[in-house]
């Protein structure tokens, strides 16, 4: 039976700030050992995670053959992972720790040679625990090589490649997460973030590596439907004075032209009129009236009218003519 240790592993004090980046290290066996088939191997690996690790995975020319997961994380130790191996020639040992953040951190990869079959025997001075072999095919979050997206600063991860579509969760400065898909131009990425569901990142947050000739695309959900509530028209203003017949003397000193205020969500930048069907010099004014001059008598008619301008530079309709005239 092939049986699996945990040496060391403690939670850092409370005063030891937890920074720096997960790293793990093969120590046993050394680069170019000389193993036999049957005999047991014991792979022993240190490593060190400042957010707790999950657990430790071996691999074997490329394919994993162990996965050992720790009951609580651990921030630092050594694992011994007993391998037997069953052909002669070359093998290439590599191991990869999984964080909590969900990143999966791989080892330095060491080649030894296989040679005849032998007794299997333990190393002395391990405390070792019972292990079920398994057959472990990788998936997209242990395969060494597969796409990962690492995040150049805090970002949002959304239900679809939109920023109008809902944002389910997020990836944080340097961390990682698996490239589970793509949409056509690959500026969006889907990603696979422990705990939420796959969710897509926008490609400008994030770096990406490894091969990405296999990323599926993936068709988006539906678009989210985007109620846009315009605010109701312009009206025009309603014209107050003056009106009807004044004297001469009324207006050769200049007539004040006044409306009422109009009010509108986009509050009104200013106002425009007219005197006899073109505007004066100063055809606009921020207040509901406006000043004439140089109107004359003998039997003038006058008609003029006014109109709104908002905010954002939409022109209101006009409003009807008022008349006045000088006899």
């Amino acid at each position: 039976m092939i049986l699996v240790a945990l040496l060391v592993g403690c939670s850092l004090p409370a005063s030891v700030s937890e920074v720096g980046a997960a790293s793990v290290q093969i120590g046993q066996p050394q680069e170019g050992a000389q193993l036999k088939v049957g005999g047991v191997v014991s792979v022993i690996s240190s490593f060190s995670d400042p957010g707790g690790a999950q657990g430790m995975i071996l691999e074997v020319n490329g394919v994993g053959v162990r996965e050992d997961k720790f009951h609580l994380p651990m921030f630092e130790g050594r694992m011994n992972q007993p391998w037997r191996p069953t052909q002669n020639g070359p093998a290439t040992l590599c191991v990869y720790l999984t964080t909590s953040s969900g990143q999966v951190v791989r080892s330095n990869c060491v080649t030894v040679m296989i040679g005849s079959v032998v007794r299997a025997t333990f190393t002395p001075g391990f405390t070792n625990t019972p292990f079920t072999e398994l057959t472990f095919t990788p998936t997209p979050t242990f395969t060494p090589g597969a796409p990962t997206a690492t995040a150049t600063q805090d970002a949002n991860c959304r239900q679809g490649p939109r920023v109008d579509y809902a944002v389910t969760s997020s990836l944080a400065t340097g961390r990682t997460a698996p490239i589970v898909g793509r949409n056509t131009d690959q500026s969006w990425w889907v990603i696979r973030i422990p705990g939420s569901a796959d969710c897509w990142i926008w490609d400008g947050t994030v770096t990406v590596e490894g091969d990405i000739s296999a990323v599926p695309v993936i068709t988006p959900p539906p678009a989210p439907i985007v109620t846009v509530t315009q605010p109701a028209p312009l009206t025009a203003p309603n014209l107050i004075s003056p009106s009807g017949t004044l004297n001469c003397v009324d207006v050769t000193g200049g007539v004040t032209l006044s409306w009422s205020v109009v009010s509108h969500a986009n509050g009104i930048d200013h106002y425009e009129w007219e005197l006899n069907g073109s505007p004066s010099d100063s055809g606009n004014t921020g207040n509901a009236q406006a000043s004439t001059s140089g109107l004359s008598c003998a039997g003038a008619i006058y008609q003029w009218r006014a109109r709104a301008v908002d905010g954002k530079g939409n022109i209101g309709p006009w409003s009807g003519y008022m008349q006045f005239n000088v006899p």
